[in-house]
This record gives structure tokens, C-alpha cells and sequence, in this order.
């Protein structure tokens, strides 16, 4: 075998295997493997130029893990140099070009994280519309990427209305998936309801939140079932989501348990990696404490009160907070935004 062909296989072989590892949920060893992968895929590159693109498709992966591990800005920079690279051959097939337009949604999640809105928006627009493109060709497998980057571009937009047009092309794209034999699919579906929860509650559609948040709480729990490390993440937001979205419809005390719950999953999760797990931490305290006085319990308000404080100091000095919007910004209380009479608004 020629020493190129082994090269490939064992490249091929790492990126695939720290992809297997990230969906477990093993974190830290899959951003290690895919380190390893890229390694192998450069003197690829080196002894045969024509194949860089797998050392392309790797950076991709991997700044796609940092961003989600919450190493944003480290995840920046690698993108772009995968980008720079797939815009060389993206012509070439239509893998090719589908590879390019999901390193540019990796890439525009990632400046969305940032704070780079304009650029988040006009990258994953571009992402999007390729993704589309491909579909008129007659390529339908491109139709769960086309969600995702929809998904991602509905989340860059913000609290405008027309990000729901984003989300609910996404969701109408994945309602036509088959869930029995796609769990990624599932799971897709899931986070894109639980990502317009907050245009739909900006907007003060309580009641299809609060259908959007249950249906998604609902659906990675039952993926959980067979791989909780890998799903427990994306559980833990969607049932912050859902304690918000029944807070504003006054329902405290189910606020509260899924608060709760999606807090000590967060726990769970961060031991290894307290930076990575901070903002999701943060997000779901900030919410405790302004639900807790309303339930009468001042002292634990306080305590959460004290822990939230020092999680926001920490990352005002972590060096990520330089590239994103700074979550201790004074922001209105998420309780008096929402907050009405009880019983004036009920189930749905």
C-alpha cells in the first residue's frame, strides 16, 4: 500500500473515531482523537496535495466541537482555515460543496457566539443557501444539514420575528424525516424547537413555547435512554428553556423542578470541564434566582444569588468572554419580563 493510501486510512479512521466519541459524550477525548486525525490528515496533505480536503472536513470537525465544548474562540480560527481551504475545490462535486456550506454553519455558529451578528448572519445565509441549492439539484440528503443551518441562522437573527421563517423551515423539513431510523434527525428536531422557544416568548406566544419546550424536553429524554452522556447537554438546555417558557405563564413551581433538574445535569457534566459548562450554568441560575422569591424562598435565592456572582466574575476574566457579548451585562430580571397574575394565562 502506498504510504499516501495508509495515511488516508488512519486520518479517515481518527476523525471518525473522535466523531464516535463526541456523540457518547466524551468530550475531551474526542477533541483529542480529532487532534490526532488532523495531525495525520497535514502530512496527507503534504505527501499528496490533492487530497488536503480530509484534512479540510477534520479542521471543520473540530472547531465544530470547540464551539459546543465552549471554547469559542479557539474554535474561530480553525474554521476559517478550513473554509480557506474547501473554497480551493468546493466546485469540484457536490460532496465537496456540502462540505464547504457545513464548515460555514460551524463557522457562523461559532461568531454568533462571539457577538459578530452581522457576520454570523451573512456566513450562515451563505451556508443555508447552499445547503438549498443542493436540494433543487434533486439531493435530498442534504435536507437534515439544510435544517440544521436554518436552525443556526434562525438562532443568529435573535428575538426578531423573522427568525421564526428560519425555525419553521427547519421544523417543517425535519416533520418529513423518518425518527425511526434517524435519531440525529430527533434530535435536530428537538433543539430546533427549543431554539425558537425564546423568539416565540419575545414575541409573547406563550402557548406554542410552552408546545415547543415540552415536546423537545420530551424527545431527548427519550433519546437519553440509550445514550444519556451524549443527549444530557442538549436536555439540560431544553429544560431551562421549558422553566422559562412556564415561568411566563406563571407556572412556578413546574419552573422550579425543571430548573432544578437541568441545573444538577449541569453539574454532573461540568466536573470535567467547569469553563466549557459556565454560560449554561450561569443562564440557568439567573433564572433560579429570579423564580426563587417568588416561591417564598429567599435564603436559597441568596445562595444561588452568591454562586451566580462569582461563575459571572470568573468570566469576566476568562479569556473567551473577550469574544462573545459579556453575560454580566445589567440585564431586566427574566421574572419581572414575564411575570403576570396567576391564572391569567393556563396550559396550553
Amino acid at each position: 500500500m502506498h504510504v499516501s493510501d495508509m495515511l488516508e486510512a488512519e486520518g479517515v479512521a481518527l476523525v471518525n473515531h473522535g466523531l464516535a466519541l463526541w456523540r457518547r459524550g466524551s468530550r475531551e477525548e474526542a477533541v483529542t482523537t480529532m487532534r490526532q486525525g488532523i495531525a495525520v490528515c497535514r502530512r496527507l496533505a503534504v505527501a499528496e496535495p490533492a487530497k488536503i480536503n480530509h484534512l479540510a472536513l477534520a479542521l471543520s470537525n473540530l472547531g465544530a466541537m470547540l464551539d459546543e465544548w465552549g471554547r469559542t474562540a479557539e474554535a474561530v480560527p480553525v474554521l476559517e482555515h478550513s473554509i480557506k481551504i474547501m473554497r480551493i475545490y468546493s466546485d469540484k462535486s457536490h460532496e465537496f460543496t456540502a462540505d464547504l456550506a457545513g464548515a460555514l454553519k460551524n463557522l457562523g455558529s461559532a461568531l454568533n457566539k462571539c457577538g459578530s451578528q452581522p457576520e454570523a448572519i451573512s456566513t450562515l445565509t451563505e451556508s443555508a443557501e447552499t445547503y438549498q441549492s443542493l436540494v433543487e439539484q434533486g439531493r435530498p440528503q442534504y435536507e437534515l444539514p439544510l435544517a440544521r443551518a436554518l436552525n443556526s441562522l434562525g438562532n443568529a437573527r435573535g428575538l426578531v420575528a423573522v427568525a421564526l421563517d428560519d425555525f419553521d423551515a427547519g421544523i417543517a423539513i425535519l416533520r418529513h424525516q423518518d425518527f425511526a431510523d434517524s435519531d440525529e434527525a430527533a434530535m435536530l428536531l428537538a433543539s430546533t424547537l427549543a431554539s425558537q422557544c425564546g423568539v416565540l416568548m419575545h414575541l409573547t406566544d406563550y402557548a406554542r413555547a410552552l408546545v415547543n419546550s415540552e415536546e423537545a424536553v420530551t424527545i431527548f429524554r427519550r433519546l437519553g435512554e440509550a445514550n444519556p452522556a451524549g443527549v444530557e447537554p442538549y436536555l439540560a438546555t431544553a429544560l431551562v428553556t421549558r422553566a422559562e417558557a412556564l415561568m411566563a405563564v406563571d407556572r412556578l413551581d413546574e419552573a422550579h423542578t425543571a430548573a432544578t433538574e437541568a441545573i444538577g445535569i449541569v453539574r454532573r457534566c461540568s466536573a470535567a470541564n467547569p469553563d466549557g459548562w459556565r454560560n449554561r450554568l450561569i443562564r440557568a441560575l439567573r433564572l433560579l434566582v429570579d423564580l426563587l422569591p417568588a416561591l417564598n424562598r429567599h435564603a436559597e435565592a441568596a445562595v444561588a444569588a452568591k454562586e451566580l456572582a462569582r461563575l459571572v466574575e470568573e468570566d469576566r476574566h476568562d479569556v473567551k468572554a473577550l469574544h462573545r457579548p459579556s453575560p454580566e451585562k445589567p440585564k431586566v430580571s427574566f421574572f419581572s419580563r414575564f411575570r403576570r397574575r396567576r391564572g391569567e394565562t393556563g396550559s396550553p
